[in-house]
């Protein structure tokens, strides 16, 4: 079984994670190169299997209560035709918890939000298989092999810096849009925990994003992806390679082939892995796996 280390909202960075204080200063985070048998039937790779949904859906998306940090679920419809992500370690259903696998877009989600809570809004689903509700099908091209989508800006230098944390962030969701946030630190109190003292869950970023397009089209090449997009995404360097229409604006994300693990105590035994990518011509990561038990 997978270690499931649960913070307060999710295990990855996006979400957020539970304050006690201060972060104390520790010496740089060493990284370790990952061979390619790390990929071979690993249970902490984030891994997805990508469904095309036959119906309107009902999911859940979880956020929490600025006023306390208790857990508050709100339901959606997701239409027919969205494309979703599930854990690719389960086998027998379609389950997906926010962390590990690639999130819905803020468009599908906005209906939802309110300014009394905060949080992505975590998509959660559980689908026993097989199912008429889905299809399998093939990873869409705009898609990150592995992980949740969300890439962090400064790349080897901010996984270094840990657990210093002050990346924004460049997330490609599953039904394909590219959202942008900037880093927005936020402290809420938290009375929820069952624990003695003061308690405060800190968020990196706000709920909507700062910057958000439709990916119209995209292409691969090696070990480039090309995005395609009719507007300009703030926050990212795109090339414009069109003067009008839906292909106007086109985003390079290379993929370095250079996957790196070391040491981060927000994911399971105390461990992760993240595959390193040039994105508009700089430095992005994502975390790709955590240590198993």
């Amino acid at each position: 079984m997978k270690k499931q280390l649960i913070t307060l909202l999710t295990l990855g960075l996006f979400a957020g994670i539970l304050g006690f204080g201060g972060i104390e200063a520790q010496a740089e985070t060493k990284t370790s190169p990952v061979g390619s048998d790390f990929f071979k039937d690993n249970p902490g790779l984030f891994s997805n299997h990508y469904y095309r949904l036959n119906k309107k859906t009902k999911v859940n998306l979880l956020y929490r209560a600025k006023t306390d940090s208790r857990v508050i679920i709100k339901s959606t419809y997701l239409p027919k035709g969205t494309v979703i992500a599930a854990e690719g370690f389960y086998k027998k259903q379609a389950f997906a918890q926010g962390y590990a696998t690639a999130d819905i877009s803020y468009h599908l989600k906005r209906k939802t939000v309110s300014s009394k809570i905060f949080g992505s809004g975590d998509l959660h689903f559980k689908f026993k298989l097989p199912t008429s509700r889905l299809t399998r099908i093939k990873r869409p091209t705009y898609a990150l092999p592995y992980g949740s989508g969300v890439l962090q800006s400064g790349g080897l230098t901010s996984i270094h810096a840990l657990p210093t944390f002050n990346s924004d962030a460049l997330k490609i969701t599953s039904d394909g849009w590219l959202e942008y946030y900037r880093y927005n630190l936020q402290q809420y109190p938290d009375t929820d925990t069952g624990l003695p003292g003061n308690h405060t869950t800190t968020v990196y970023y706000a709920t909507k994003p700062n910057s958000a397009v439709k990916i119209n089209r995209s292409l691969k090449k090696g070990a480039n992806v090309y995005l395609y997009t009719s507007k300009r995404l703030a926050g990212v360097t795109q090339k414009k390679v069109r003067h009008s229409g839906a292909y106007k604006y086109r985003l390079t994300v290379h993929n370095n082939h250079k996957p790196v693990y070391y040491e981060d105590s927000a994911y399971g035994d105390d461990q992760a892995a993240s595959s390193i990518y040039t994105v508009g011509g700089k430095q992005y990561y994502t975390v790709i796996a955590q240590g198993v038990n």
